[in-house]
C-alpha cells in the first residue's frame, strides 16, 4: 500500500480533473475534459431517510448517493473526441449502454511516494441535456450519472496511465 501525501495549502480547481475515456482497440487513450467550462463537480444527492419510533426516537440512515456531474458547455470540435461521442450519441439517439462512457477522476493534489495522483476511473450513464446553443458553437451539454463500482489506482501525469489497484492510504 502506497502512502498519499496532501499538497500544502488549499487545492486548487484545476487539480481535480476529469478525463474522457476514449473507446477504441489498443492501450486506453484519455482526453481531459474542462476546456471552457467553469464549474464542475460530482454532485451528491445523498438517499437519507427520517423514522421516528412511537417512543419519540428519531434514527437517520444515509444508504446511498446517486452522484451526477454536469458539464456546459461542450463544444463539438475537430480535435475532442468526447465532444465528437457526444455527437454521436446524438445523431444516434443512443440509448441504454450505448450511452454510456467510462470516466477517469484524477486528484492531482493528492500523490504517491512516486509522483502518481490518486484516481479512479467509473462509468457513467451520459444524459445529454441540450443540443445546439447559441452564437458561440455547437453546444452538447450532458450530465454525467455515476454508476457502478470505482476502479481506485494511481494516474501517472508522465505518460497519463492509469493503473487500477494500486491502493493509497493516507500516509
Amino acid at each position: 500500500m502506497m502512502a498519499a501525501t496532501y499538497a500544502a495549502g488549499r487545492a486548487q480547481r484545476k487539480t481535480l480533473m476529469f478525463f474522457f475515456k476514449v473507446p477504441g482497440d489498443g492501450s486506453p487513450a484519455y482526453e481531459i475534459i474542462g476546456k471552457g467550462i467553469e464549474e464542475a463537480g460530482i454532485s451528491q444527492s445523498a438517499n437519507v431517510e427520517t423514522v421516528v419510533d412511537i417512543l419519540g426516537n428519531a434514527e437517520t440512515t444515509l444508504d446511498q448517493y446517486e452522484k451526477t456531474t454536469e458539464l456546459d458547455p461542450i463544444y463539438v470540435t475537430g480535435d475532442s473526441k468526447f465532444s465528437q461521442w457526444l455527437d454521436e450519441v446524438e445523431e444516434k439517439e443512443k440509448v441504454l449502454d450505448d450511452a454510456q462512457a467510462t470516466f477517469l477522476v484524477v486528484k492531482a493534489y493528492k500523490t504517491t511516494g512516486e509522483s502518481k495522483y490518486v484516481a479512479w476511473e467509473q462509468k457513467a450513464v451520459v444524459e445529454l441535456t441540450d443540443f445546439g446553443g447559441g452564437t458561440k458553437g455547437v453546444n452538447l451539454p450532458c450530465t454525467l450519472h455515476w454508476c457502478g463500482p470505482r476502479t481506485h489506482g494511481t494516474f501517472d501525469p508522465s505518460n497519463q496511465t492509469f493503473t487500477a489497484g494500486e491502493s493509497v492510504s493516507l500516509g
